[in-house]
């Protein structure tokens, strides 16, 4: 896997971990019936609410049910605590995909890559692999994606909110 897109997933994975705040996301639109297309998900999304379970790093397994405004994430690999102000995925033309985290501190870390789509899948290459997520809702103004990895222990169902 490679070392960019690990840390970028670690950095998601501490979000949905250690996220903390305060925030809506607008369940207006209870329909999730839109054929997932890459002109249905073209635009980009911020994260605003994850629910799930991960492995903590001493194996032991930890739920979360919570809103997403930014979030405190102590980021080991830099020995200092970091704050993230958003996770946002882009998806744009020719079926390319970013994933942006922006640290408060003004460093924006991203990565680019291509995805398909298999009837409600969304398929991210990463390389060597691939990564499978599931849409549970897709309306003009929320993806509801589906993510979990036996291997890597999480099971992640993230509320994304249309920002463009």
């Amino acid at each position: 896997m490679n070392k960019k897109y690990f840390w970028s997933l670690l950095t998601f994975m501490m979000v949905v971990m250690m996220g903390v705040g305060f925030a809506s996301c607008s369940k207006d639109d209870e329909d999730n019936g839109k054929e997932v297309t890459a002109a249905n998900l073209k635009g980009t999304w911020e994260l605003c609410h994850v629910k799930g379970s991960a492995l903590d790093d001493d194996g032991k397994r930890i739920t979360f049910d919570r809103d997403i405004t930014s979030a405190m994430a102590d980021l080991a690999w830099l020995d200092e605590t970091d704050f993230i102000d958003y996770v946002r995925y882009e998806f744009g033309q020719n079926n390319e995909f970013t994933c942006y985290i922006n640290y408060g501190s003004g460093f924006t870390d991203s990565f680019q890559t291509k995805y398909t789509i298999s009837g409600r899948k969304i398929i991210i290459d990463e390389y060597m692999d691939q990564e499978q997520m599931t849409v549970e809702q897709l309306t003009d103004t929320q993806l509801v994606i589906h993510s979990n990895d036996t291997e890597e222990g999480y099971d992640v169902h993230a509320t994304f909110k249309r920002i463009k």
